[in-house]
């Protein structure tokens, strides 16, 4: 799968790529909401976006994508556990929320969850 990852924590980025590297999915990076909105514009499987970015925050990133009519699974990544920031993700068109610190095991799974009906088609 191509997965595209938006994230500007180092440390998460090598994390994130890893564990999916190891699976056997080409991962591209990106670290601000600006960069990764655009880069969205190429074909993806599923995008990872953390919502606390520089330049334009995930949320905001994800409703643009939204309304452009992007249908790829998109994955909340958040350092938030409240259930307010969960219903906000889910507002704004995301289909899975990951709260930070996300194991790689917790990551791939997601990924695989969410991928299955789009390979299944």
């Amino acid at each position: 799968m191509r997965i595209l990852l938006v994230e500007d924590d180092q440390m998460n980025v090598e994390l994130f790529e890893s564990a999916l590297e190891t699976d056997g999915h080409e991962v591209v990076t990106e670290r601000d909401g600006v960069a990764g909105e655009q880069r969205a514009s190429e074909e993806f499987d599923v995008v990872l976006l953390d919502i606390q970015l520089p330049k334009k925050d995930g949320l905001q990133v994800c409703r643009s994508l939204r309304a452009r009519g992007l249908r790829v699974p998109i994955v909340a990544l958040s350092a938030s556990v409240l259930p307010e920031e969960v219903e906000r993700t889910k507002a704004a068109g995301f289909d899975a929320f990951l709260s930070k610190p996300i194991s790689p095991r917790e990551l791939r799974d997601a990924v695989r969850r969410l991928a299955e009906p789009r390979t299944a088609a």
